[in-house]
């Protein structure tokens, strides 16, 4: 490849983009959000946290227990059909039980814990999110009162009186004394609660973070292939492929632009939000990796879609079919199939760098990350290569 068209195509791309007044209106938005965003943030970034106001909502609590047992089985069938996309069962190994595992922000968990071999004394260890035992006040309403009712089954018990003041704390002296009347039947029942749970979900920090990825999804799957169809609309992208340039050249000037002008853009809003975060590896090799997911992403529609209109239905058509993917995913428990979006693994690791909490999970997130820009990007130049031009 020549440098020298290279570097012509390239200032051929940020002169058209200069002409391009809505791209640069927007840009200007992006920026004035994080401003925003900032100025109005009464509490400062330090080097642990997104700082601002902490959310304390749990989204997802995981019930954890060592075995599946009858009492298991009996609180899954009373999970109330408004909580069946929130509750989550999961089998630990025993010796993980006693010990805190790492949950992700907006996760907690009650944990089953068997005191004795004999299975007479359990102990329900909540674990909710660190200065807000609040947040877990449905899920422990619906847990207890799921106990409650399938040891009152065992003990042959009358049903309970249910009501509007019916408090959480009713329903553990309800235990006690099923205890007391059944002790074959109903296990003696120790409550404890620890706030070593996941950390609260930061507002501030993910917006950031929203803002960031949708500044590398603006530049790279909505200018590059709108832009792109304009080009070959106005037979610019054929007069380019009749020019002495080659289909790599052209391909190179684009690969160096877009992911330029979005890392650039992406990296001003993390920088305005937490100028710390500029100083930081972790967070240029995550905006590197999604930069490369979704110039390859931006490729392939610009070179499968024929006019402008195409390019912006395929663009919005890609994004509305991942969402609903993760959604229709998370929501159903299906383990991998996300994994195969770059949009799983960018957001947590970008979200992880500006809040300063990388964990060696995210590495492997970044990994993937990489691993799917590379196959995108790889896929879009085959594409290009093949009928981009056409």
């Amino acid at each position: 490849m020549r440098f020298h068209i290279i570097r012509a195509l390239f200032v051929k791309e940020v002169r058209r983009h200069l002409a391009n007044r809505g791209g640069l209106a927007l840009a200007g938005l992006l920026v004035v959000a994080a401003l925003l965003l900032s100025i109005f943030n009464p509490t400062q970034v330090d080097a642990g946290s997104g700082g601002g106001d902490l959310v304390g909502g749990v989204h997802h609590c995981f019930v954890e227990y060592a075995a599946e047992t009858p009492f298991v089985k009996g609180l899954k069938d009373r999970v109330p059909p408004a909580l069946k996309a929130q509750v989550v069962f999961r089998e630990v190994p025993p010796h993980l039980l006693a010990s805190p595992l790492a949950y992700s922000p907006g996760t907690a968990a009650i944990r089953v814990v068997e005191s004795d071999r004999d299975g007479r004394r359990l102990t329900f260890d909540v674990w909710h999110p660190p200065g807000d035992p609040g947040a877990m006040a449905p899920y422990e309403r619906w847990f207890f009162r799921a106990a409650a009712d399938v040891f009152r089954e065992r003990a042959a018990a009358p049903p309970f009186i249910a009501g509007p003041d019916y408090s959480l704390w009713a329903v553990h002296e309800i235990l006690h004394r099923l205890h007391e009347q059944a002790p074959t039947q109903v296990p003696e029942v120790n409550v404890c609660w620890h706030g070593l749970g996941a950390k609260p979900l930061d507002i501030r920090s993910a917006v950031a973070t929203a803002l960031v990825v949708f500044a590398l999804y603006f530049t790279c799957c909505y200018l590059l292939p709108t832009l792109n169809c304009e080009e070959r609309e106005r037979g610019v992208l054929l007069a380019q492929a009749l020019s002495p340039a080659s289909p790599a050249e052209i391909v190179a000037a684009k690969f160096l632009f877009y992911p330029v002008a979005g890392l650039g853009l992406a990296a001003a809003l993390a920088g305005i939000y937490n100028p710390a975060v500029l100083g930081t590896l972790f967070f240029w090799l995550a905006l590197l990796a999604l930069a490369c997911g979704f110039l390859g992403v931006g490729m392939t529609v610009s070179t499968l879609a024929r006019t402008q209109r195409a390019a912006f239905m395929g663009s919005m058509c890609y994004l509305l079919s991942v969402s609903l993917l993760l959604f229709v995913c998370s929501q159903s428990g299906v383990p991998l199939l996300p994994q195969l979006a770059i949009e799983t693994h960018g957001p947590k690791i970008l979200h992880a760098a500006m809040t300063r909490g990388v964990e060696p999970k995210h590495w492997l997130n970044l990994l993937a990350a990489f691993v799917l820009g590379a196959a995108w990007m790889t896929l879009a130049g085959w594409l290009f290569r093949r009928r981009g031009w056409q």
